[in-house]
């Protein structure tokens, strides 16, 4: 390949990186903002004063706080999701795998309360379309209903099923903290409605499921020390 021909897809490589680069600047900022402000309170101001860039540069990337918020949210949902999604792969039985990730997407939101805290602000749009979550769990269902685990029913109605209890279940913890027992009867019931029977459902909700051991240097744990060092300045 001649140089000529390799330079201008090396700029366009290199102003990608520039421009991914920037937007994980202004989101890793907002965080740190809203960290102390709330989602609901930070404002374009403060986000712009905390990454050091122009009006200009900020609105290049999003329109405002709430479409910041939406992008925050939908981040973390696939970081957790990909986290997820690399320990239940080892687990054969497509039903404790979905039950299991479930578990743990849970419990994890559930010890993350600025996590919690964003899929409050932002709703269903955390988990739109274009979310790894959508992108794993078909997987699951699909191989759940072929080997007769699962109802052979709509990947898009499961998805809805699963999707909605869970956000739910995450948004009760914002709203009230729930038990264990509570999170464990929901799976159990999304199980049920993926066609296990009762006692099978149970049984394989019924596990001791504790919070991921996220990376430091993941976006999740970094907002979340960044939370308990400003609390603790209180």
């Amino acid at each position: 390949m001649k140089k000529s021909d390799a330079t201008p897809d090396h700029r366009s490589r290199t102003a990608e990186r520039r421009r991914d680069a920037m937007r994980r600047r202004l989101v890793e900022s907002a965080m740190a903002v809203f960290a102390e402000k709330g989602a609901e309170a930070a404002v374009i101001d403060d986000v712009i004063r905390a990454a050091d860039v122009s009006r200009g540069t900020f609105y290049k990337y999003f329109s405002s706080t709430r479409d910041l918020s939406v992008a925050i949210s939908q981040e973390l949902a696939d970081e957790l999701a990909g986290y997820v999604e690399q320990v239940v792969l080892a687990i054969p039985d497509p039903a404790r795998r979905v039950a299991f990730g479930l578990r743990l997407f849970i419990e994890t939101a559930r010890a993350f309360p600025l996590f919690a805290g964003f899929i409050r602000a932002t709703g269903l749009e955390a988990t739109g379309p274009a979310s790894l979550i959508n992108d794993y769990l078909p997987r699951h269902l699909s191989e759940g209903a072929a080997q007769g685990r699962f109802v052979d029913e709509p990947v898009e109605v499961l998805l809805d099923l699963i999707v909605g209890a869970v956000l739910l279940c995450v948004l009760r913890q914002v709203e009230h903290p729930i038990g264990t027992a509570h999170v464990r009867q929901v799976v159990a019931s999304i199980l049920r409605g993926l066609g296990l029977p009762a006692d099978e459902a149970w049984k394989i909700a019924d596990i001791d499921v504790p919070p991921l051991a996220l990376p430091a240097d993941s976006l999740l744990m970094r907002a979340h020390l960044r939370l308990s060092s400003l609390q603790g300045r209180l």
